[in-house]
């Protein structure tokens, strides 16, 4: 796997489109302080899940203000976009909804006879 660091401190990509099935996109890990913002945009035709794995944040999602802790998880749809702050370590990981993934013809796994 490769592991992209901007910022040790800040955000890691875990994996990207090639490392991956077919429809997810990304994994990336950040690290939010309080004077930090995280936009996420699931714009360009995937949803975004955000995974809280430890401290708390405050996720604003159009008019909507969300508390999130320590094991839950914030789903973003096509065209949604959220501003997260607090002091948390967050996952997000980036797919394409089903709509998209739908209409992709079959994966028929390669087998290899010997």
């Amino acid at each position: 796997m490769i592991v992209t660091t901007v910022n040790a401190d800040d955000w890691t990509c875990l994996a990207r489109r090639g490392m991956l099935f077919a429809e997810c996109e990304s994994v990336d890990w950040w690290r939010l302080s309080e004077k930090d913002e995280l936009r996420v945009s699931a714009a360009h035709a995937v949803e975004e899940a955000v995974i809280v794995l430890d401290g708390t944040a405050t996720a604003q999602v159009g008019d909507e203000t969300h508390s999130l802790r320590a094991g839950q998880v914030l789903l973003l749809l096509d065209r949604t976009d959220a501003v997260l702050s607090g002091e948390a370590t967050v996952l997000t990981v980036r797919a394409m909804p089903s709509a998209v993934s739908s209409a992709l013809p079959p994966r028929i796994p390669e087998l290899v006879s010997s």
